[in-house]
């Protein structure tokens, strides 16, 4: 894969922050696990203080699984079929989530749509990440929407959750430009590196504000 393309990211990466006890995420994922597999790897590696309490998704055979397996993170499979009303099937993730005393949820190829009911329940303490420069391309399309409106730049946002789909404070981007012959593998693999570097201190800088507000209201 070439590493070697030019790339933007705002807010300027510093240093992770360090948290103890390490910060408490549960993360929500539907596919590959690839950032899930980066947070894994920047806590057993000491750089990132986050204990991964659960993962929870919503696919049988998504790959995340076998990454949790791999290092004994508990997990969770809660299918939304399983549920005749969403919010009972949100509620089931709530309560894993309380279960294993998660402080900031992190949603990493979650492709399911949240409700107030949820977004409520951990107000201000889910982030998500997204592949376009949000506000542009919202939505499940993002790269491929990217492509077919003839953009020439795109990247990925990570934002605070809110009722408005990829809505929320942005917490930090990363910019790249569409080259003339990407196509969505193409495209998505780069933008899929860049997640892997925006995500972790993203998380690092929603957990310190999590933590400096707990602390205000203490």
């Amino acid at each position: 894969m070439d590493r070697s393309f030019n790339y933007i990211i705002s807010p300027e990466i510093s240093e992770f922050r360090r948290f103890s006890p390490k910060l408490k995420i549960g993360v929500l994922a539907s596919g590959k696990g690839t950032n899930f597999q980066e947070l894994i790897n920047l806590s057993e590696k000491g750089e990132l203080d986050i204990d991964i309490r659960v993962l929870i998704t919503n696919k049988d055979d998504a790959g995340c699984i076998k990454r949790a397996e791999s290092k004994k993170i508990p997990h969770k499979i809660i299918r939304g079929k399983d549920f005749l009303q969403k919010e009972a099937f949100e509620l089931e993730i709530v309560n894993t989530l309380i279960h294993y005393d998660v402080e900031l949820v992190v949603m990493a190829g979650w492709m399911k749509i949240v409700t107030p009911f949820f977004i409520n329940k951990f107000k201000n303490k889910i982030i998500n990440i997204h592949p376009s420069l949000l506000p542009s391309y919202k939505g499940g399309s993002a790269i491929k929407d990217s492509i077919l409106n003839g953009s020439k730049i795109t990247g990925c946002s990570v934002h605070f959750v809110e009722e408005e789909v990829d809505s929320g404070s942005l917490i930090m981007q990363a910019a790249l430009s569409i080259r003339n012959d990407d196509d969505i593998e193409s495209l998505s693999k780069r933008i899929q590196m860049l997640e892997h570097k925006i995500l972790p201190h993203s998380i690092s800088l929603a957990g310190f504000l999590i933590r400096s507000n707990f602390m205000e209201n203490y």
